[in-house]
């Protein structure tokens, strides 16, 4: 079932999508309800992030080709850095390029939403609730220049999440491919991550008690690049969809 929020005359709506119809439905993306009624076609509707994470978690160095292109910034095994709540942005948005960087990058990963809170969890597949698409933005050179990543990584904008939530699909053989101005850049599978998405949730529920509704980024595959003014970002995951956004410069 594909979940998702959107915006419709004003008013904060949840659909299910299906086919090239979003349908509205009562209650909420964790406790969805029956149809009001309501249905709407893409272009009719304004995206939101189908969640609002409590926490943003980003796994680094997931996938080792990705892991030999970034040699000197890579840990040996994969590792965990935080992304700012406020970073999020939706569906068909801008990603803004800050005057801090001049090399921000795409990121195309896998995005895990947690359905129920664990600390150390030894069971993951109960606690995920679903699945999306995320685009990790990382100004790189800041990255390559602070020890530590989350400034890098917690502009506003930088953490493009949707365009809904996937609540039933096998997580760990999906493309993952990434566009920029329909010049594809990544291409790769899940099957190719270090830790797939279960052992994702154990690792990072050893060192932070998770809660529903957080949003664990899974890292991301080899050819990361430079955006510019005006880009094109498309990212899409198998079973789950495209995320489309476009890169501005900053107004100063």
């Amino acid at each position: 079932m594909k979940l998702l929020r959107f915006k419709f005359d004003g008013n904060e709506r949840i659909g299910i999508w299906k086919g090239k119809r979003i349908f509205e439905i009562y209650g909420s993306i964790f406790n969805p309800g029956s149809k009001t009624g309501d249905s709407f076609c893409e272009e009719e509707i304004d995206f939101l992030p189908p969640i609002i994470p409590r926490k943003i978690i980003c796994i680094g160095f997931n996938y080792s080709e990705h892991r030999d292109e970034l040699r000197e910034i890579a840990t040996k095994e994969p590792t965990i850095t935080l992304k700012a709540q406020n970073s999020i942005t939706s569906h068909n948005k801008p990603i803004i390029l800050p005057i801090e960087s001049d090399r921000v990058e795409h990121e195309a990963e896998l995005g895990i939403i947690i359905g129920r809170g664990g600390y150390r969890i030894d069971n993951p597949a109960e606690h995920i609730f679903g699945y999306t698409v995320v685009n990790d933005v990382t100004a790189r050179d800041l990255e390559i220049k602070m020890k530590q990543w989350s400034p890098a990584k917690s502009f506003p904008s930088f953490c493009p999440v949707g365009p809904c939530i996937e609540t039933d699909i096998d997580p760990r053989d999906l493309k993952i491919r990434c566009w920029v101005n329909r010049e594809l850049r990544q291409n790769s599978r899940t099957s190719f991550m270090i830790y797939d998405a279960f052992e994702c949730v154990k690792f990072v529920s050893k060192f932070i008690e998770l809660e529903k509704g957080d949003l664990i980024a899974t890292g991301t595959p080899p050819g990361v690049g430079k955006l510019y003014d005006k880009d094109i970002v498309e990212i899409e995951i198998e079973g789950i969809g495209v995320l489309r956004n476009y890169v501005i410069s900053p107004k100063i």
